[in-house]
């Protein structure tokens, strides 16, 4: 499922419970001179004709993972911008995509109700995984060994698996809505999950049993969920335009970020970038945090219905920065100039490389973010029509002149 209708056998289900939400749209955030934090757009990779559902970094930084309702899988070079390989086998759109701890392996989870592993050097596929009677929607690896696939479906169930011997150890009857997100903390002991039910769920790994539950009075859908670095606070994105830090030992939100971005349709991921730790702390997860110590201060950054790339400090709730709504004439005329010249050849062969430095941002719905493990960077994908991938660098913004 691509996260939205941008591709028809998914779109219907996800729209439809993401439309129960009747939240006002959010004032625009400030940007440019009043903003701490300066996105700049440094590549735009084009090839995919539907919307880009997930977007991953390998945990190295160097390859660029990208799964769309067109049904593929571009793998992208990130210094060159060239699209390395095409991974293609699902018989419908690719939901999410997710690399091993070493970077060798890559899953996806489709709207087939399948997950396959492939061999990202080869390109082949290695093990197809069924067993799921809706569509699977989002997977993780445990970030410890690598061995534990965790995935979520439109079934309602969380499944657990063991990618060695394709098996899966455990179904669990995890939520009475769609499941929007599965992530492991960054140890493999815990996972999280959240739904459309307007629940968020802490379970253990090893036993499958629940440890928490958390919900908020008005529990609106929960689109996206996921631990912070150091596993002690999840963040998630709510279908009422919000985001939320859990202090989940506490059950209590610690910190609600909005005002910056629009979020009532699509399932939008978030990510961390310059948390050291996230919220307090040290640690490492799958949730990639970024190398962005010179930045000024740590961020929840996400998605927006508006097109953006929008940048929360992630202590004070406060928008710090923002990547830009709309691309620019110029900037569009001009990527649309550089796609025509490529042809369908260059498209193939990489079409990424030519857009580098474009600058614009996205001319629909940002549906999926990911941060850069080491460096200030965050890879965004859109929704249909604009089906770009963009990669953008973070920087501390000058101060306005006097």
């Amino acid at each position: 499922m691509a996260r939205g209708p941008g591709d028809t056998d998914m779109g219907e289900a996800a729209a439809g419970a993401a439309g129960t939400s009747d939240a006002a749209a959010a004032p625009s955030a400030p940007g440019g001179a009043d903003a701490s934090v300066a996105f700049r757009c440094t590549h735009v990779l084009e090839g995919h004709t539907k919307a880009v559902a997930s977007v991953k970094f390998t945990p190295d930084g160097r390859l660029l993972a990208s799964g769309s309702a067109d049904r593929t899988v571009a793998l992208w070079d990130l210094a060159s911008g060239a699209r390395v390989s095409t991974l293609a086998g699902h018989a419908c759109g690719v939901s999410d995509v997710a690399w091993n701890p070493n970077g060798r392996y890559l899953a996806t989870a489709a709207d087939d109700n399948s997950l396959k592993l492939w061999d990202a050097e080869t390109g082949a596929c290695l093990r197809t995984l069924t067993g799921h009677t809706n569509y699977v929607f989002c997977c993780n690896f445990d970030g410890a060994a690598g061995h534990l696939l965790a995935s979520g479906s439109f079934d309602e169930t969380l499944r657990l698996w063991d990618v060695r011997s394709g098996r899966c150890l455990r179904e669990v009857p995890a939520h009475s809505d769609p499941v929007t997100s599965a992530a492991f903390s960054y140890d493999g002991s815990m996972i999280v999950t959240s739904s459309l039910d307007g629940l968020i769920r802490l379970w253990d790994t090893q036993t499958g049993h629940c440890l928490k539950t958390l919900f908020d009075r008005e529990s609106p859908p929960v689109s996206f969920a996921a631990f912070t670095p150091n596993a002690k606070y999840v963040l998630c994105n709510t279908l009422d335009g919000r985001a939320k830090l859990w202090d989940y030992a506490a059950g209590r939100t610690r910190r609600t970020y909005t005002g910056g971005h629009t979020n009532t349709q699509f399932c939008i991921s978030s990510g961390f970038l310059g948390a050291s730790g996230g919220a307090g702390g040290g640690g490492s997860s799958s949730s990639s945090s970024g190398g962005a110590s010179d930045l000024g201060c740590s961020m929840v950054v996400t998605g927006s219905e508006d097109g953006s790339l929008v940048a929360y400090d992630i202590n004070t709730g406060q928008v710090v920065g923002r990547g830009a709504a709309a691309a620019t004439a110029a900037a569009a005329t001009t990527a649309a100039a550089a796609t025509a010249e490529r042809g369908a050849a260059g498209e193939a062969a990489g079409a990424g490389a030519a857009a580098a430095g474009a600058g614009g941002g996205h001319t629909a719905a940002v549906l999926s973010v990911n941060v850069h493990p080491s460096a200030p960077l965050v890879a965004t994908g859109g929704h249909h029509p604009d089906n770009s991938v963009r990669v953008w660098a973070a920087s501390r913004a000058e101060p306005a002149a006097a």
